[in-house]
């Protein structure tokens, strides 16, 4: 009896290395991935699934009998689902594609199915079979999210439709739409909204864009409270808004919102230092160029500027004046010792304060050190 037992186990270890070796043997086959290599695993291994997909392929002119038997061996195979709906498609039987679609999307959840059905029903023109599967792709996308908005805008030109149907709660997914909504100048006052409410620092370059934006626009109302916004959650390195921003330059300015924008021209370098803001001329930079500038939070009126200044090396004026709308201040003189300036300005509710360099006839470039400091701005009367 135990010679049996022994001779029974012994044919079964060797079916079993028999076994391992076709299959080994069949892999190999499949490794060298030629129509002929592949053909022959099929041949010794037919119940592999992957076989028949990477058939489909190979054999372009039998896919859809490849594929389909790929998904008979192994439904979950979501992209053979998938590649089997195209050939349908192709092939003039999109009812039938869409039924792999779906069964591509009940095995997979992940963003491919989801964008696959998006597709199709953009496709078909069917709004109503669109949104759900786009809002599904969106929610997991990883990627480009600008396909699959441009397909939605096909279907509405409202941004509320496409925040509504498809923008799900997902911080990414919210911050690429606002950039979407700022490439193609549509309105992003809704989702900006919703990324504040819970906005971190990841937000604060998107949610800075879409100020600029206002303010460029003349929305300075929201474009306030926005940067209040930002400004009250810490996200932005200032207290809430007033007349100027980063009157001594004690913040490394952002370069946008209500902050210092700086614009030396070459020739010209700018450093912020614990005396203020830095200027140094090299002789060599333009007769005329804006240095820096600031959009203003203030109502329409008279205001005064007042500021501090001092010059290192620079003979007579600095050719440096202020300029608010349409005013111009005479230009600076250079000045040895801290020296308190001042101008008045008459102004609209959107304006900027900007610093330029305006070469007079009869003077020379600046060339030396310019400081600036203690930057002050009210309504004068």
């Amino acid at each position: 009896m135990k010679t049996l037992f022994r001779l029974v186990a012994a044919i079964v270890l060797c079916m079993a290395a028999a076994q391992a070796l076709r299959i080994g043997f069949a892999d190999y086959l499949f490794r060298q991935d030629t129509l002929e290599s592949v053909q022959r695993a099929v041949r010794i291994w037919p119940a592999n699934a992957d076989f028949y997909a990477r058939l489909s392929d190979l054999d372009p002119g039998n896919a859809v009998a490849h594929l389909r038997r790929a998904v008979a061996l192994d439904p979950r195979l979501s992209k053979s689902w998938i590649a089997l709906g195209l050939q349908l498609e192709l092939q003039g039987d999109p009812q039938a594609g869409e039924r792999c679609y779906l069964n591509a999307a009940r095995f997979d959840r992940q963003f491919l199915p989801a964008w696959t059905l998006a597709n199709f029903y953009f496709r078909r023109n069917d709004a109503a079979g669109f949104w759900p599967w786009a809002r599904q792709a969106a929610e997991m996308s990883y990627g480009d999210l600008r396909p699959l908005l441009r397909m939605a805008f096909a279907f509405t030109d409202s941004e509320d439709v496409v925040l509504t149907k498809m923008i799900v709660p997902r911080r990414k997914v919210e911050r690429d739409f606002l950039r979407y909504l700022l490439d193609q100048n549509l309105d992003a006052s809704a989702v900006a909204d919703r990324i504040l409410n819970k906005a971190a620092a990841d937000d604060v370059p998107p949610l800075i864009d879409w100020m600029n934006r206002l303010i460029e626009t003349g929305r300075l109302p929201e474009a306030r409270r926005l940067w209040d916004a930002l400004s009250g959650k810490r996200l932005i390195s200032y207290p809430h808004l007033t007349h100027l921003t980063n009157a001594n330059f004690s913040h490394q300015p952002i370069a946008a919102g209500f902050d210092w924008q700086l614009t030396p021209p070459s020739g010209v370098d700018l450093e912020r230092t614990a005396e203020g803001l830095r200027v140094q001329f090299s002789g060599r930079q333009p007769e005329s160029f804006q240095l820096l500038s600031q959009y203003l939070d203030v109502t329409a009126g008279i205001y005064r500027l007042t500021f501090e200044y001092r010059t290192i090396d620079i003979q007579m004026t600095t050719n440096l004046r202020w300029r608010m709308g349409e005013m111009s201040s005479a230009p600076l003189a250079a000045a040895e010792n801290w020296t308190r300036g001042s101008s008045v300005f008459h102004t609209g509710a959107l304006n900027r304060l900007i610093l330029l360099v305006q070469r007079d006839p009869g003077t020379v470039r600046p060339e030396g050190i310019f400081y600036l400091r203690g930057l002050a701005l009210a309504s004068y009367n």
